[in-house]
């Protein structure tokens, strides 16, 4: 069963546009980044979400997200989708892989450094090994140290590394992720996909309950898979909350149809990202009512 938390919120703002990775229009997903460029636009956009009815913001760890955040102080419940594949990419390019951690811990506290110590020592078998198991637990140390959030309350595995660990039909790792943030991080330990419906039953085969699962659900069925019917049957019998993403299907439908069909297919709560949002948060304001 899933640990005891607060209701999770019906409503979440979602940042995925901020990564430059979205399936909207080329020139939706640069007018969110234009719109966000500049400092302080961020945490004006979380601060205007928030009072328009969202419960927290969907957010992975950028420079852009750090400075929000932390100007933001302890009002912004944040639900930190970690690794930033992309950033982590690319600084182990430029830099090697201990170099983008260094680069992750910067500024970190005394406290924090030891906490991540413990967590590479306890695990190191698990790194000698490559075994995702072992990675996994350090790099959410470096990447929520890094995001540096005062108000985290969960802790979700990007879909790159869900899906690579569901592909290899790997049912300790999902295991060992869940206990794992909820003892160490004292929150939320959900997952992202985009194998919704698959990860889903999975999950029910092996008896695992995350505290949250986060797929596409939308009236168009993009990227519902292995097909929208398998995933909307799975969604009902879900034991756990499901928060729905890409209720636009890229631009295919209104963000209001989008939640509506979400929320009557079962899901617990909805995503709206900034690439979304066409009258900023009033839009919020009127998804919320």
């Amino acid at each position: 069963m899933s640990a005891t938390f607060a209701a999770i919120p019906p409503l979440l703002l979602g940042t995925e546009a901020l990564l430059g990775v979205t399936r909207s229009s080329r020139a939706r997903t640069l007018e969110a980044l234009r719109r966000h460029r500049e400092p302080g636009a961020l945490g004006r956009t979380m601060r205007e979400a928030l009072a328009a009815g969202a419960g927290g913001v969907v957010v992975t760890p950028s420079s852009e997200a750090r400075a929000a955040l932390a100007a933001e102080g302890a009002e912004v419940p944040a639900w930190a989708l970690v690794p930033n594949v992309p950033a982590y990419v690319r600084d182990a390019s430029d830099f090697g892989l201990v170099g983008a951690a260094l680069r992750r811990v910067r500024g970190a506290s005394p406290a924090t450094l030891v906490r991540m110590g413990m967590t590479g020592v306890t695990h190191a078998a698990g790194v000698l090994a490559s075994d995702l198991a072992g990675l996994v637990p350090v790099l959410l140390e470096l990447e929520c140290a890094s995001l540096s959030a005062r108000r985290l309350e969960a802790v979700i595995l990007a879909s790159t590394l869900t899906d690579l660990a569901l592909a290899g039909e790997h049912r300790g790792f999902f295991d060992h992720y869940v206990r794992f943030v909820r003892s160490r991080f004292r929150v939320r330990a959900g997952f992202e996909t985009h194998n919704l419906g698959t990860l889903l039953r999975r999950l029910r085969e092996w008896g695992i309950a995350p505290d949250c699962v986060i797929g596409p659900v939308n009236p168009r069925g993009l990227q519902m898979k292995p097909t929208p019917e398998a995933t909307l049957a799975e969604l009902a019998r879900a034991e756990f909350p499901v928060i729905a993403k890409e209720l636009r299907a890229g631009g295919a439908a209104s963000l209001e149809e989008g939640a509506r069909f979400a929320r009557a297919g079962g899901a617990s709560a909805v995503i709206a990202d900034l690439v979304d949002l066409d009258g900023g948060c009033a839009d919020l304001s009127r998804l919320r009512s």
